[in-house]
């Protein structure tokens, strides 16, 4: 992956660029002042170096972009080309840009159309990133972006990304370093303790510690420079998210004599190019014969059995059988090698073929469902245990997601239990509001007064005073 730096139409930050052995320069032709009665040749201010040209998102001058790209084609080697301009003059050298986050219609198009596309950092969003690194392994596109964000470049496939971020530590007095394992980037708050913290990696890098201390311009920007060097020829590493937000570069600048570096990421309506239309002719109806069952389900026919009798004859015949329709699934895989999003890692990957796994899948039987309940069950104890493992070799503490994935494995036990329990119970709920008792409203107003009564019918007159009569009053006496 290449790092185009950006600001070269600047002269001070190009003479920087180029003092850094700089071989990839990105010049913004919004911003870029060209000499009315001097000769201007591109190749000689940029020592014969890679030059890719762009505009702003509010440049509305066609006319100066194409006659640009027309006197300097030769000497330049990546034209990003506005939505409103056909460059298929160019060649190879020409990429379209893509700007818009709903349209990935057009963007599959231009994927298919180029092999080579531009997108700004815009038009990327975590619901669309997953589709936009399967169309560039589908059609094998090679993506440039326009982006400054670390995060951003590291999730993409890219092979060349346009960077003006660098320019912020001249403008803003941000600190970005990198430390060996990822590119850091501080603010200007933090500079004196992010300075004092790095530096070990500020002396690795072959830049004055003295210098950066004192917050020399240049030094500093030498330092910026040599990292994202650093990080363009490393594994990409982690990235610290304690800065400001990228876009907050394009604000106005601290020191007036800079001049501000515009907008790299053009959002205009998207046109479609070389007089091509992308859009699509209104449905066809289809007929019913022309229509299939889904490749993923399957239909089994069972006949069920009707009802015996028997012929004049003595033989045993069979009234009215029903055939029935079941639905099944299909395991037969359809994915391809091509358009897999394994295949950079699958170990039997092969171009144009189907995939070489399979997993045939019937449950019609108990025995069956306990086998598959086990199966996850086995599943979800092994990613437990994974996860247990990285927790000890993290060393951070405790891992809020292997408890959650521990919870899940007692809910899978509990939930199997419950499946595969067969008792047969009975249990009855109950509830009773008002005067009436529970028995009166189960099974009548006569059987709940029943109830209330003593045995036999209770104790009459005469044996009342019998009962009495037998009671003993200890008070007369006092004892």
């Amino acid at each position: 992956m290449k790092v185009f730096f950006g600001g070269s139409e600047k002269g001070s930050y190009r003479r920087m660029l180029l003092d850094n052995n700089v071989k990839h320069f990105a010049l913004n032709l919004t911003h870029l002042p060209i000499p009315k009665k001097k000769e201007f040749v591109l190749s000689d201010i940029f020592q014969g170096n890679e030059v890719l040209i762009y505009t702003s998102e509010n440049d509305e001058d066609l006319n100066r972009f194409d006659d640009f790209v027309r006197n300097y084609a030769d000497e330049i080697s990546i034209v990003i080309g506005r939505p409103d301009y056909d460059g298929a003059w160019l060649g190879d050298k020409y990429v379209p840009i893509w700007n818009d986050e709903t349209d990935l219609e057009r963007l599959a198009w231009l994927c298919q159309k180029y092999g080579r596309v531009a997108i700004s950092d815009k038009a990327v969003n975590p619901r669309n990133m997953v589709r936009i690194r399967q169309l560039a392994a589908r059609w094998g596109t090679k993506l440039i972006g326009i982006t400054s964000k670390p995060d951003l470049i590291e999730h993409l496939p890219w092979d060349a990304v346009v960077v003006n971020s660098w320019t912020s530590v001249i403008r803003y007095g941000e600190t970005q370093i990198w430390d060996g394992h990822g590119l850091r980037r501080y603010p200007a708050q933090q500079k004196e303790s992010a300075r004092k913290k790095h530096r070990a990696d500020i002396v690795r890098l072959d830049v004055d510690i003295v210098s950066v201390m004192e917050d020399d311009v240049a030094t500093v920007g030498t330092l910026a420079i040599r990292s994202w060097q650093q990080w363009e020829t490393h594994t990409f590493g982690g990235y610290d998210p304690s800065v400001a937000d990228d876009e907050d570069e394009f604000g106005p600048p601290s020191d007036p004599p800079i001049i501000t570096i515009g907008g790299v990421t053009p959002v205009s309506k998207n046109v479609a190019l070389g007089g091509s239309n992308i859009t699509t002719d209104p449905l066809n109806e289809r007929h019913e014969r022309g229509r299939s069952l889904l490749p993923i389900m399957g239909i089994e026919s069972v006949v069920s059995l009707g009802h015996r009798t028997v012929g004049n004859d003595g033989e045993e015949l069979e009234i009215e059988p029903e055939k029935v329709n079941l639905l099944k699934y299909n395991a037969d895989p359809l994915r391809e090698c091509n358009h897999c999003y394994l295949a950079p890692r699958c170990p039997q990957f092969h171009e144009n073929a189907t995939c070489a796994f399979s997993l045939p899948l019937e449950i019609k039987s108990k025995d069956q469902l306990q086998a598959a309940m086990k199966a996850l069950l086995e599943m979800q104890v092994g990613r437990v245990m994974f996860a247990r493992f990285a927790e000890e070799l993290e060393g951070q503490g405790l891992d809020s997601s292997l408890s959650t994935e521990i919870d899940r494995v007692f809910n899978l036990v509990e939930k199997m239990a419950r499946i595969s329990d067969n008792r047969e119970m009975l249990r009855i709920e109950v509830e009773t509001r008002g005067s009436s008792g529970v028995l009166s409203r189960l099974f009548g107003q006569k059987v709940g007064e029943t109830s209330k009564m003593l045995p036999n019918g209770g104790l009459n007159e005469e044996a009342t005073d019998a009962l009495y009569a037998d009671v003993i009053d200890f008070s007369e006496d006092g004892s």
